[in-house]
């Protein structure tokens, strides 16, 4: 970790004498770009970190930056910083939300309200309408030998289409 701590002293020491510098401005840009943009694409970058990192670039340098992170990374990148915004398919959307977000002039969205749950679709069975007492009994069919009739069956499937074929 020392030589990482090194070498951002070396960049601000060169920061700070830039005129001494000036054959590697192009160079620096480039720099600062890509360390901005693996920042922003590294797991722990959230939206204070967002914020801060845009502070500290200010607007054009980190929209210059984040320009320049790849569609796959912008929408990782968005999806972490605002898991609940809707997903936007083209990437110039996705940087502008997140130049929105980054600027504080767009907060996270809040999650989506799940619906309630429907009533049951089943309907309630419907009470029986009770039988009058003094209603007679309905005569069941009784056969020749005195037994009840056996009930007829619905004829269905193959026993229907030889049935059929029989007529």
């Amino acid at each position: 970790m020392a030589e990482t701590s090194e070498f951002f002293a070396l960049l601000a020491a060169i920061g700070g004498r830039a005129a001494l510098f000036a054959a590697g401005g192009n160079l620096a840009r480039k720099a600062v770009n890509e360390i901005v943009r693996a920042q922003l694409v590294a797991d722990g970058t959230d939206l204070e970190a967002l914020r801060a990192i845009r502070a500290v670039l200010g607007p054009a340098a980190f929209a210059e930056a984040l320009d320049g992170v790849p569609a796959p990374k912008t929408k990782a990148l968005l999806a972490r910083i605002d898991p609940h915004a809707p997903a936007l398919a083209q990437p110039g959307d996705r940087v502008k939300a997140l130049l929105a977000l980054a600027d504080a002039s767009r907060d996270p969205s809040a999650p989506v309200a799940k619906p309630a749950k429907k009533a049951s679709s089943r309907k309630a069975p419907a009470a029986a309408p009770a039988a009058p007492a003094t209603a007679p009994a309905a005569p069941a069919e009784v056969a020749p030998d005195g037994k009840p009739a056996p009930r007829k069956r619905k004829i269905t499937g193959r026993t229907a289409l030889r049935v059929s074929e029989e007529r």
